[in-house]
């Protein structure tokens, strides 16, 4: 049988995980959200000037 408290103690995480996620995670590429957010801001300017 599996004793998962010695398993949970002999783990080690990997090391390029770390870097794997601070690399997705401060990407500062725009993603379909922020695009959509950005031309309902120039609609709403567009038309308040109106």
């Amino acid at each position: 049988m599996i004793d998962f408290n010695l398993e949970l103690k002999k783990f080690k995480p990997a090391v390029g995980v770390e870097v794997g996620e601070d690399n997705l995670f401060d990407d500062d590429i725009k993603d379909i959200t922020d695009l959509v957010e950005e031309m309902v801001k120039k609609q709403n300017n567009k038309k308040s000037e109106k």
